[in-house]
């Protein structure tokens, strides 16, 4: 009965089917969070106050009265 056991976590510890999905499900995982991590930390502290800095900028130019 322990030989019978054996040989069948033997085969199961020696299929690799599906290894290859599992690793790069893995990897996609991996990649997608640091995108989010990445876009997230763009959005507080990068893209977000630069726009707001140009927009105040923009907002801020004078424009001289050009009619005659």
């Amino acid at each position: 009965m322990f030989q019978k056991a054996k040989g069948i976590l033997t085969a199961i510890h020696n299929d690799e089917k599906g290894s290859y999905f599992v690793e790069m499900a893995l990897v996609l995982i991996g990649v997608g969070l640091t995108v989010f991590v990445a876009a997230s930390g763009l959005s507080t502290n990068g893209i977000v106050p630069k726009y707001n800095s140009i927009t105040t900028e923009i907002t801020n130019v004078a424009v001289p009265d050009l009619t005659p």
